[in-house]
């Protein structure tokens, strides 16, 4: 499976980083567009996903927070590519799998994602990456951790368009 590498600018080889979080991420295509997730509060847009939690698998993982945060359940189908965000102290692998929508499912939003006013749509790819292009340059010199998150995700979706031949 390809990885794609994400350095930040304290990146050095001989660093030691002290936690690695792994998560799953959904990739869910419908005639060109994208099953995506969108918080207002503060403004993010991202594929469905998030960490693996006790001994979960990555398909576990992408099913259960499809469930949870979108009401939707997933059938993966193919594990695609691997992010490898290197930050500060941390290292995010982030599994991309392309995933079907087999039914519904009850929500279970966290209170902290809640908060974020999270809604879930179907959105062109061209038009999403032009989104995550204007929102990690909003968070460019504001919000590092928003900038790395819409970074990665404009990455992914460039990767996605690559894989389907997505224009």
């Amino acid at each position: 499976m390809k990885v794609i590498d994400i350095f930040d600018c304290d990146f050095r080889e001989d660093k030691e980083y002290g936690f690695v979080r792994n998560a799953a991420r959904a990739v869910i295509l419908d005639k060109g567009k994208l099953f995506v997730e969108y918080a207002s509060t503060p403004k993010m847009v991202m594929l469905p996903g998030g960490g693996l939690e006790n001994c979960e698998n990555y398909d576990e993982c992408v099913v259960r927070e499809c469930k949870e945060e979108c009401g939707i359940a997933v059938k993966p189908v193919k594990e695609l590519f691997a992010i490898r965000e290197y930050y500060h102290e941390m290292i995010f692998y982030s599994v991309y799998i392309l995933c079907e929508i087999i039914g519904e499912g009850e929500k279970s939003l966290t209170d902290k994602e809640k908060l974020l006013n999270m809604i879930c749509y179907w959105q062109d790819c061209e038009v999403l990456e032009r989104q995550l292009g204007e929102l990690m340059n909003g968070y460019k010199c504001v919000d590092e951790e928003l900038y790395g998150c819409h970074n990665r995700e404009y990455i992914a979706i460039k990767e996605i368009a690559k894989i389907f031949n997505i224009k």
